[in-house]
């Protein structure tokens, strides 16, 4: 019957609420099974943790902040887990997995003898096949037991899971006494006091049990070990289980936290003296910020106040305090810095996190107010080189010899380059764009009018930059360009020539180029492809919207709710465009249109959901206006020009060409790897998955021409995407509509992005082989390309999670500043007074506090919020548009909104 039936009408069938019906408001449940047992202490502490970071999500569609985009993985039944949140630790195994609002909860057997759900980045360490699948499908799938078949499986999967958890106790008391002996922190932590170390729990393992070969039990205990000391060691934020790994806390560090944690604990006078002195600053601080409320930001040293070198360290401890951690770990710095705001008295007594740390730095002076938690945290857990770029076949791309610091003396595809002539290449951005990669050119086939020859032409940075260069070793770790409010932290060095392979540079020299060609039928196939380099000098550089406006193309819809009209944008005058450069870019658009329409007939779409928009002037704010890495105070007055607008469309009008050509030659690029037999990182997004019969279905039924729908349909039909992943064979990507025997690697901007600049150099190996080097066309083998795109997976993550928060952080900042502005009493309107919430999550309860709590999405700022304090009389449903006024804007590393009901 679970072929055939939705997972949500097979919980029906088994006696368990589904909270949500389609069409009806439902009355808030806590989410648990009946059942005649009470929930153990230990299950209402683990629900209650999962029902915090559930309503606490706002830019991650997972509820766990710390599993960022993590990739899903299936556990399946029979596997033995142990399960973490916050401070709750069990063993279990894996029964069942469903999918459940949008994500697979995973249903194991706990030691304990409950059913527990949880997600699957609970799991911190699995043995897969720990008791078979037909022995864990006989335990049943409901809290309670209901015969004798259920009953004896569960007590023999529950007897192996005691042997198991003995075996454990008695290997983690022997890393307890090996660690003791040889006192491995000391012989682990980097010999530099203020350097981080990472180590795997492998290594770990290697080092205190000896080189024998360790079993699934030692390497458990190896890592609880680590993971039971937070104090000293740090668990990776991401991707956790995938990568094993830990971070050493510094020397320095760790002698920090036992002094201030002893001060505390003895009422040390040092700190009540620390306490004083930050009060009097803080107050000051407050009075500043309100009297140049309108002042341009400026920072001047903070005279006549001196910070002793114990309040220094006091100091340092609370700057490390900011430094994001995974949950399931101790962390040693709250309950101190707890203690220490508190006696403050200036601050909500509720809950001190490191939003209220920031808050404190920042009005002593440490930090800037416009010095956000997200992307100015000190780095120090640097990135190891995990992979060589070596390449692990002989090629003609590595010249001999070519060391770390040599760039290409001589153009090694010269002799390759296909010259396009005089034909006209249109390099489309947007204003103020300061990488060009891409540029597009259209070629009609006189003899056959039906096709059409579609050349996407890419920047060629790879005709310089080897990939043996310690610049590409740094490109890798960086993984992308940093695009964010305040500034950009390019991926390639501005200094090293780079910025010539950047298209239309106007220079009036051929500008070399990887191009893809496509050529194109009346239905929108890709009947025949070329891939090149080329060599290109007819280039023109045009902005989106001189093309919107010269063929009529719909624009990008902004909205500004905090201002009554529109800024005006400083732009110059929009240009005219010559009758030839119209009759191309209108013959592009129609073959693009028709590429699109080939992707809506294979699934393809796109998911709306505006999104805030924020400008930031001046940009780049100067560093000199930051308050820096120490501990030096400052006075700081005024605050940047911030404009708060909302983007409602994603890709229309040349923007939509533009991507199409885009998306086109990632498809060429993986045909190309495809037909020659050589693995590539391939961008994959399977099927899409849906709790109810139907659901997809009637979602796919609301695409509109451009293959747009409402983000609201999807969470209505209770319809998702498994995340995107690497994989080294062609794969389906269900959102693009690209099939499975295709594939898509990512090609088209090599300046700002290190996966497409690393196809650039297989691709060229291949051609290169192919034109008589007698090479093979595999540059790299697939076994190294999977390890390798599995990092670069997780640093390219990285990079979206820190463009994605730091938005979200100013957008919260500007809430606060328009709530706090001292002129707010004077204004003719406040969009903050009418705010509606949609309902994204069904509405859990926290089993401790009892209270209840839900994601909404609050169209007039277009932020994601916790809607808090729900009573259980509430009734609310998915997708419903409830009043809602803002309660919280909570700033961090983590920004957070909470709401309440209006």
């Amino acid at each position: 019957m679970r072929r055939v039936l939705s997972p949500e009408a097979c919980l029906l069938l088994e006696g368990k609420r589904t909270h949500i019906q389609k069409g009806k408001q439902a009355a808030l449940s806590s989410g648990a099974a009946s059942s005649s047992a009470p929930l153990s202490i230990e299950r209402l502490k683990f629900d209650a943790a999962g029902a915090e970071a559930e309503a606490a999500s706002s830019t991650v569609e997972d509820g766990d902040p710390d599993a960022f985009a993590d990739v899903t993985k299936r556990f399946a039944a029979g596997t033995f887990v142990e399960i973490r949140r916050n401070d709750t630790r069990a063993f279990g195994v894996v029964l069942f997995s469903t999918l459940t609002d949008r994500k697979w909860m995973v249903h194991s057997l706990i030691n304990r003898g409950e059913i527990w759900p949880h997600q699957e980045h609970d799991v911190h360490f699995h043995v897969p096949n720990f008791v078979s699948k037909e022995l864990a499908e006989q335990c049943g799938m409901a809290d309670n037991i209901y015969n004798k078949e259920q009953s004896e499986a569960r007590v023999e999967v529950m007897k192996r899971m005691r042997n198991f958890e003995k075996d454990f106790e008695f290997h983690l008391q022997v890393v307890l006494e090996s660690a003791r002996e040889m006192d491995f922190y000391s012989r682990v932590s980097h010999p530099d006091p203020t350097t981080w170390a990472p180590i795997t729990t492998q290594e770990a393992a290697d080092m205190l049990l000896g080189s024998h070969t360790i079993t699934p039990v030692e390497m458990l205990a190896v890592q609880s070990f680590l993971l039971n000391h937070g104090d000293l060691y740090v668990a990776e934020q991401r991707r956790f289980l995938q990568r094993m790994r830990f971070w050493i806390r510094p020397r320095a560090d760790v002698q920090t936290i036992k002094m201030v944690s002893k001060m505390v604990i003895d009422n040390d006078p040092a700190i009540d003296a620390f306490v004083e002195k930050a009060r009097t600053l803080i107050l000051a601080a407050r009075q500043r910020a309100t009297e140049s409320f309108y002042e341009p930001p400026t920072k001047r040293p903070l005279e006549g106040v001196e910070l002793t070198e114990t309040e220094r360290m006091i100091v340092r401890f609370l700057r490390a305090a900011l430094r994001t951690t995974r949950h399931v770990q101790i962390n040693p710095y709250v309950v101190p810095y707890a203690q220490i705001i508190k006696k403050m008295g200036l601050y909500s007594p509720e809950v001190f996190a490191d939003s209220t740390v920031h808050e404190v730095l920042t009005e002593m002076g440490v930090l800037a107010p416009w010095e956000d938690a997200v992307t100015r945290e000190e780095i120090r857990q640097k990135e190891d080189n995990l992979v060589t770029m070596t390449p692990t076949t002989p090629t003609a791309l590595v010249p001999e010899p070519l060391g770390p610091e040599d760039l290409y003396t001589q153009d090694v595809v010269d002799s390759l380059r296909h010259d396009f002539g005089d034909l006209p290449v249109y390099v489309v951005d947007d204003w103020g764009a300061e990488e060009l990669d891409d540029g597009m050119s259209i070629e009609s086939i006189h003899s056959d009018p039906e096709h059409s020859w579609l050349h996407v032409h890419i920047a060629d940075p790879t005709a310089l930059l080897p990939p043996t260069h310690a610049i590409a070793r740094n490109a890798f770790n960086m993984a992308a360009s940093r695009y964010l409010l305040d500034r950009t932290v390019p991926m390639l060095p501005r200094d090293a020539g780079f910025h010539r392979y950047s298209l239309a540079q106007g220079s009036g020299e051929p500008e070399k180029t990887l191009t893809f060609s496509a050529k194109v039928n009346a239905s929108g196939d890709i009947v025949e492809y070329k891939v090149r380099p080329g060599i290109v000098r007819n280039v023109r550089a045009i902005k989106y919207d001189v093309i919107d406006n010269t063929l009529s193309l719909p624009s990008v819809i902004a909205s500004y709710p905090f201002l009554k009209e529109a800024p005006t944008p400083e732009r110059p005058d929009i240009a005219t465009l010559d009758p030839a450069t119209v009759d191309n870019l209108r013959r592009i658009h129609q073959v693009t249109r028709k590429l699109l329409s080939g992707r809506l007939r294979a699934g393809g779409l796109t998911l709306a959901l505006p999104q805030p928009e924020l400008e930031l002037k001046p940009r780049p704010l100067p560093e000199s206006l930051m308050g820096g890495l120490g501990t030096e105070l400052h006075a700081f007055r005024g605050f940047p020009d911030l404009v708060y607008g909302i983007r409602h469309t994603i890709e229309v009008g040349a923007r939509q060409m533009v991507s199409e050509c885009m998306k086109t030659a990632c498809r060429i690029a993986s045909m190309f790897f495809r037909d020659r037999g050589i693995p590539a990182l391939r961008r994959t997004v399977g099927p899409m998955q849906t709790e109810r019969a139907g659901g997809i279905e009637a979602l796919m039924a609301t695409r509109d021409e451009d293959g747009v729908v409402d983000y609201m349909t999807g969470v209505r039909e209770v319809v998702s995407a498994p995340p995107g992943r690497y994989i080294t064979t062609p794969g389906q990507h269900s959102l693009l509509g690209v099939p499975e025997n295709e594939g898509y690697v990512k090609v088209t901007s090599p300046l700002r992005r290190f996966g497409d600049m690393f196809a650039h150099w297989q691709i060229k190996h291949a051609l290169l082989a192919a034109a008589g080097t007698k090479a093979s066309p595999v540059l790299y083998a697939e076994d190294w390309l999977a390890n390798f795109g599995e990092e670069l997976e997780a640093r390219e993550l990285e990079a979206k999670r820190l463009e994605r928060l730091q938005a979200e952080y100013w957008a919260h900042l500007y809430l606060i500043r328009w709530q706090t502005d001292p002129a707010a009493e004077r204004r003719e309107f406040d969009p903050l007074q009418n705010l509606t919430g949609t309902v994204l999550s069904v509405p859990l309860m926290n089993p401790l506090t009892k209270n209840y709590s839900c994601k909404v999405y609050v169209p007039q700022i277009a932020l994601r919020g916790q809607l808090v304090e729900l009573s259980p009389e509430t009734h609310i449903g998915l997708v419903d548009e409830v009043p809602v006024k803002i309660k919280e804007s909570k700033l961090g590393s983590r920004p957070m909104l909470d709401l309440v009901l209006a």
